[in-house]
């Protein structure tokens, strides 16, 4: 690990609190607040356009009627994906799209296996600018494998989200050489994250909702987070004080951002 360390607050699909997530307003709140990272989530449409979607319709985040609320989306074309609107004015974007209107950390969750060897095939012929401030991850290995077999390489590495930690996971980290792993906050150990730390991968607990989440990042020993609402995350990091002293660069990269 470097010294001094840094640590990442991460915006979970862009500024859920107060936006449409997914959304280029979403990321664009998200970086306002001064987040140091945005997730999102990539999917293709049937003509092969990487777009960004959580689910795999639109019935839970479409705003307004169409005919394409229970269509998954890799049945769609990219002309009709565009057609549904999300409120506020906004329409699901491309990663395209996202990569232009971004500045900050990308972690890009590959969301259906399909999208793997296309999202690869894409970051390839994207500027290194691009490339290196995009962690790739998934909660599915061989989504993260056939990403892996497509490419040439990035700053930033994979990650692997692990929903329970007494599945085996471990095999997959070691195979994939993956540099990120990310863990549920109520399932974080002061042992688990040193196991990891100690293979020189990085550790990330989320989703963080109270003070109470703080205290076992702290505990943990944790480089990064996130939250649905990165401005009210910020304040309560902001706020514990040892937080603070173990990563005193923090409130300064704020300062610039916010």
């Amino acid at each position: 690990m470097t010294s001094p360390r840094t640590f990442i607050l991460c915006g979970h699909r862009g500024n859920l609190a107060n936006t449409p997530e997914n959304t280029l307003s979403g990321f664009a709140s998200a970086e306002h607040i001064g987040v140091d990272e945005i997730e999102l989530d990539v999917r293709t449409t049937l003509d092969g356009e990487l777009v960004i979607l959580h689910d795999r319709t639109v019935r839970r985040t479409a705003a307004a009627p169409t005919p394409f609320l229970d269509v998954p989306i890799e049945r769609l074309t990219f002309e009709q994906v565009r057609s549904i609107d999300l409120g506020a004015g906004e329409q699901i974007p491309t990663f395209t799209e996202t990569l232009e209107a971004t500045s900050v950390l990308l972690q890009v969750e590959i969301k259906a296996p399909t999208a793997a060897r296309p999202l690869a095939r894409f970051l390839r012929e994207r500027p290194a600018t691009d490339r290196d401030r995009c962690v790739i991850t998934s909660f599915d290995p061989l989504s993260l494998a056939d990403f892996l077999d497509e490419w040439t390489g990035g700053a930033r590495g994979l990650g692997l989200h692990i929903p329970d930690v007494t599945e085996n996971w471990r095999d997959h980290v070691e195979r994939l050489n993956l540099s990120t792993v990310y863990i549920p906050v109520p399932q974080l150990t002061v042992e688990l994250v040193q196991e990891l730390h100690e293979d020189g991968r990085r550790v990330a607990g989320s989703l963080i909702d109270g003070p109470d989440d703080v205290r076992r990042l702290v505990e943990t020993n944790v480089d990064a987070t996130a939250s649905n609402s990165p401005a009210y995350a910020r304040r309560l990091l902001e706020s514990n004080t040892d937080f603070i002293t173990r990563f005193p660069t923090f409130q300064r990269t704020v300062a610039v951002t916010a």
